[in-house]
């Protein structure tokens, strides 16, 4: 799921999935979703990391990314590339990890507020309700009973 969402993205906003910063941006979202290490901020691990699985260099890794997010921002669709990355700070790690995020929060449908009663949850709330208030009358009536005993 999360691999179609990225080369959904990264199409999207203009990456041409003909460059090798394409495929290393892919991977990197792969790494990002199963192993939380690298999203921390251990962006050097994770260049080494797709280097070893690709069979190259850390820096070629690091070079093809970088070459990849410039084309988007200069050439790309700039509402989309507005939506999907910082256009400020242009790190390939504050790239990524922002990348990373916007498609992830696409991802996680909205939910529903607990505090909202809907079909699945109305009936517990008022099953709840209604033993609290047979609890809180019957406290109530033993400290009625108690209050009432130590007046005689």
């Amino acid at each position: 799921m999360m691999k179609k969402d990225v080369v959904d993205t990264l199409l999207c906003i203009g990456i041409p999935a003909s460059i090798k910063g394409f495929t290393y941006i892919c991977d990197a979202m792969e790494i990002f979703d199963t192993d939380s290490y690298y999203t921390d901020g251990k962006v050097c691990a994770l260049y080494h990391e797709i280097a070893r699985r690709r069979d190259t260099t850390s820096s070629r890794v690091e070079r093809a990314m970088r070459r990849a997010f410039e084309i988007a921002i200069t050439k790309g669709d700039p509402k989309k590339v507005e939506k999907y990355l910082d256009t400020v700070n242009t790190q390939n790690s504050n790239l990524l990890r922002t990348l990373y995020i916007r498609i992830k929060q696409e991802e996680t449908p909205a939910l529903t507020p607990r505090y909202l009663c809907g079909v699945e949850n109305c009936d517990i709330k008022k099953q709840v309700y209604q033993e609290m208030l047979i609890w809180f009358s019957k406290e109530l009536e033993y400290a009625l009973e108690k209050l009432s005993a130590a007046r005689k």
